[in-house]
């Protein structure tokens, strides 16, 4: 027999207020600066978050055998459910992240792993670590960004900033939709909404203001009103 509770729940409180701050996404350029200051291992992996619109963790999980070189494809693997279940989906893998992805390949320093990226740091603090895949990589984004001497972004700021380029691109949004692997439109809207809109906002209303002096001529309504009839 199931006794009552004694009272109201106490673990039901009202929600907190939420307060979204805009994730910040880096410059085209700034990119680029730090993509340039990356080597090897490093720079594949930024080129292959920026072609893939890939997440950091779908990254640390490519292997080898998701890599399609006769098709130009990658798979992609996301545990970004609600089950918590994976998911797989191929994408299009450009000809420059593919030659970048066979040099590797080709030239990688530890060969017969299953994953494409693995931790070559053999320093004392993460010997441990050396020739296993990649779990966090905390401070990576941090040092390189610093000695880009560019403002600090991270892995996942590098998925807006190919979601942000498409669209400046011209590109629709079921396209962008399709390659960032949403289920929902509302989803990639609001990714566009959020970043690289504000540039085109300003610059929409810097031409409203810019129409000083091409202001439309409106002629005057003059009301018609009716008279009446006056006795003869």
């Amino acid at each position: 027999m199931k006794l009552p509770l004694p009272g109201p729940n106490p673990c039901l409180v009202d929600r907190m207020p939420e307060e979204r701050q805009p994730r910040y996404v880096p410059p085209e350029e700034d990119f680029w600066k730090v993509y340039d200051t990356a080597e090897g291992q490093d720079r594949l992996m930024l080129l292959a978050c920026l072609h893939l619109a890939a997440r950091k963790g779908e990254i640390f999980r490519l292997t080898w055998s998701d890599v399609d070189f006769g098709n130009n494809s990658v798979q992609l693997t996301t545990r970004k459910r609600k089950d918590g279940s994976l998911e797989y989906n191929w994408i299009p893998m450009t000809s420059e992240l593919r030659k970048a992805l066979l040099w590797w390949w080709e030239n990688r320093p530890i060969k017969g792993k299953t994953n494409v990226f693995l931790c070559l740091d053999d320093t004392e603090f993460c010997r441990e670590y050396y020739g296993k895949p990649f779990l966090k990589r905390l401070q990576f984004m941090r040092r390189i960004c610093d000695r880009a001497e560019v403002k600090r972004f991270g892995f996942h700021a590098i998925r807006h900033l190919t979601a942000t380029t498409l669209y400046k691109l011209g590109y629709e949004v079921a396209v962008i939709q399709t390659i960032l692997r949403h289920k929902s439109p509302s989803t990639t809207e609001r990714y566009l909404k959020n970043i690289g809109l504000e540039k085109r906002a300003r610059g929409a209303l810097e031409e409203l203001s810019g129409r000083r002096g091409q202001v439309l001529e409106f002629k005057p309504y003059i009301q018609k009103l009716a008279v009446p009839d006056l006795p003869e």
